[in-house]
C-alpha cells in the first residue's frame, strides 16, 4: 500500500516539475550568471567576451520571460508582443554600433 503511495506522489512532482519548473530555471538563472561573471577570466578578445556576454543575457532575458513573467503558459499571439521591443532593441543596438565603429 505504501509503494502505491510514493509512486503516486513521485509521479505528481515529476509532473509538477514539468508544469512549473520555477527551480530548475532559477538554477539555469545562477549558472549562466557564474559563466558571465567569468567570461573576461578566459582571456577572449573583447569582442568576442562581449558577443559572449550578449547571448547569456538574451538566454537569462528569454527565461525570465518565458518563466516568471508566465508568457510561456499564455496563448502565441499574446507571447509575440514582447517582440516588437525586441526589434527595436536590436535597430538600437546596430544604430549604436554602426556610429561607435566609425
Amino acid at each position: 500500500m505504501s509503494e502505491t503511495a510514493t509512486a503516486t506522489h513521485a509521479t505528481g512532482a515529476v509532473e509538477e516539475l514539468k508544469k512549473r519548473p520555477y527551480v530548475v530555471v532559477f538554477v539555469i538563472l545562477a549558472v549562466v550568471t557564474l559563466v558571465e561573471l567569468n567570461v573576461y577570466s578566459l582571456g577572449l578578445p573583447h569582442l568576442e567576451a562581449i558577443v559572449i556576454l550578449v547571448i547569456l543575457a538574451t538566454v537569462k532575458a528569454s527565461l525570465v520571460v518565458a518563466y516568471y513573467m508566465h508568457l510561456r503558459y499564455e496563448p502565441r499571439w499574446l507571447a509575440l508582443i514582447p517582440l516588437a521591443g525586441l526589434a527595436l532593441v536590436a535597430v538600437l543596438v546596430a544604430a549604436l554600433t554602426a556610429t561607435v565603429a566609425h
